[in-house]
């Protein structure tokens, strides 16, 4: 049986998940802003980038406080 430890992610690797899912996050609003025309959904698109660019920042600045590497990020994304 599996220890409760052994099944969550350490720190650092939900650092490196969630600066994964936040490029995602970004490229799918960079990739909707490109295709609205409405003024309203330009906008809000443009907000959402920023707030996720800010967002990407802070778990940059987080991983880098913590001395994860780009080469932990490339092993982790082997893993999952």
């Amino acid at each position: 049986m599996k220890r409760k430890a052994e099944t969550l992610l350490t720190e650092g690797e939900a650092i490196l998940l969630a600066i994964r899912q936040v490029q995602l996050q970004m490229e799918c609003a960079r990739n909707s802003f490109e295709m609205v025309t409405d003024e309203a959904l330009i906008d809000s698109y443009i907000y959402e980038i920023i707030a996720l660019q800010r967002k990407y920042a802070y778990f940059l600045k987080t991983a880098k406080e913590m001395g994860l590497t780009a080469e932990g990020a490339a092993a982790y994304e082997r893993v999952v």
